[in-house]
């Protein structure tokens, strides 16, 4: 009997190590066919094919822009809940390899028996240690051990995916603060020219050369403009809010120093390859992670529906005095257990089913990212261009409004002009002056955008970090 369980033992051990990577999850990943180019990177003749560097934000050569980004990337709670969910992911991978080390436990007991009304005593001591070890046959708990780190590979790249995600917002935010500045003080300039042009009405009312009507158009002019600046205030208290949000404060005592956007350089716009992209960007990343998780899932599943082999091993000690407890000869056991489920009501298939059917979920949510994510790129690249183009013909345009606003004004005060005529190239200044800025804001951002889109990551030292490494436990 001493030689059977030992020869059984090793058996077992042989057939689990010949037999550990004989069941496969039988799916295959999907593939995507991804182009040389983008569709509009012709548009950009300016353009460099370059990968975006991880702290992009600083080409825009602000002290202040840096500081945000680096206080929203430590206290931001979005990503501090990210940063969480990769340390859950961290100890799951430890709890999944913990499976394919023995169990060991150790335990000791006093007893003291005795015979009422007697005075019959006995004590007597145990102890003892055991290990029980389930042995790995059909590889499933190699399987969960895989889709613990493919898993935890796909935490990083959700903390990835939320870091880059803030530091556009911040960026973002940063600028539509410093653009609605700058449009309330063109507002403001521009209600101090009307004040101007109303002085010179109401100087000719009240000599007699102006009408009634004259007036009133005018001060409904001045009151129109001074109206537009409050909405303006309004929204860049609520820019403000929002950037302090982000960076983890609350909007008291909270401001941008930065004066305007005319403090604000452009980004150089760079292309990158599609296939860069894919393999940089966090959330494609991501999508490939959790399809490896929903693979080796597949095989966790599968081999449940096979036979289990598990080994426990005891060694005890008994006496009657606890100073002598170990000087008796020791008593062991040692069993090996074959079990295989046969009736469970189809849950061990529906539950193989359910593996499968979320591996094709995936995977067809992978497709989805990857081809949004090259849309994304492509589109980007082609509206940097549209708006390039934009400010290029309004740049036009502004020029000749200035230029029709200073001759109207020098006709008017000469009296060669109407008021009308004033009033509508007033109107056309302004709105002329607002849209450049609108469109300067919108490429800015435009650019961050594309950024963005091409992958460019926050750097962060965690490339060791255990999730991202095979192995037992961390």
């Amino acid at each position: 009997m001493k030689k059977i369980l030992p020869r059984l033992l090793v058996s077992a051990l042989s057939l689990s190590f010949i037999s550990a990577c004989s069941i496969k999850s039988g799916v295959a990943a999907p593939d995507v066919e991804v182009a040389d180019g983008w569709q509009y990177a012709a548009l950009m003749t300016s353009a460099s094919v370059e990968a975006p560097s991880e702290s992009w934000w600083t080409a825009f050569q602000s002290d202040e822009l840096n500081d945000l980004v680096r206080i929203a990337l430590a206290n931001n709670t979005d990503v501090a809940a990210a940063e969480a969910r990769l340390r859950q992911a961290d100890a799951q991978i430890t709890v999944a390899g913990s499976s394919l080390w023995p169990a060991v436990s150790i335990s000791a007991d006093s007893a003291r028996n005795g015979v009422l009304h007697q005075g019959q005593t006995s004590k007597n001591y145990r102890a003892g240690v055991a290990a029980s070890y389930e042995l790995d046959m059909w590889g499933g708990q190699r399987a969960q051990r895989a889709s613990a780190h493919a898993s935890g590979d796909a935490a990083i790249y959700a903390w990835d995916a939320a870091r880059t995600t803030v530091v556009a917002s911040v960026v973002n935010s940063w600028l539509e603060v410093l653009a609605l500045r700058q449009r309330i003080r063109v507002a403001q300039e521009n209600v101090v020219n009307a004040e101007k042009v109303l002085a010179i009405v109401e100087a000719k009312y009240r000599h007699g050369a102006g009408s009634a009507l004259s007036l009133a158009q005018q001060q409904g002019q001045v009151a129109s403009q001074r109206a537009g600046i409050e909405p303006l205030l309004q929204q860049q208290r609520e820019a403000t809010a929002a950037l302090a949000l982000l960076i983890g404060q609350t909007v008291q005592g909270f401001a941008v120093t930065t004066v305007d956007l005319s403090e604000v350089i452009d980004l150089k716009v760079i292309t990158d390859l599609p296939s860069a992209v894919l393999a940089r960007r966090p959330d494609v990343q991501q999508a490939e992670a959790q399809l490896r998780a929903a693979d080796a899932n597949v095989v966790v599943a599968r081999a449940a529906m096979f036979p289990n082999l598990s080994v426990t091993g005891a060694l005890g000690f008994d006496g009657v005095r606890s100073a002598s407890l170990f000087d008796g000869d020791p008593t062991y056991g040692l069993t090996a257990s074959l079990s295989q489920a046969l009736f469970q009501g189809g849950r061990l298939k529906a539950q193989s089913a359910v593996a499968r059917a979320r591996f094709d979920e995936l995977a067809a949510g992978y497709v989805g990212v990857v081809l949004a994510a090259l849309n994304e790129a492509d589109l980007a690249l082609a509206r940097v261009h549209a708006l390039e183009e934009q400010i290029r013909w309004q740049s036009e345009q502004l020029a000749h409004a200035q230029r029709a606003y200073d001759l109207v004004e020098t006709r008017y005060n000469a009296g060669g002009e109407g008021l009308l005529t004033v009033l509508e190239v007033q109107r056309s200044l302004f709105s002329a002056q607002d849209q450049h800025l609108q469109l300067r804001l919108a490429r800015l951002q435009a650019q961050v955008t594309l950024y963005r889109a091409l992958g460019a990551v926050p750097e962060h030292a965690i490339s060791g970090h255990p999730v991202s490494e095979e192995g037992g436990e961390a």
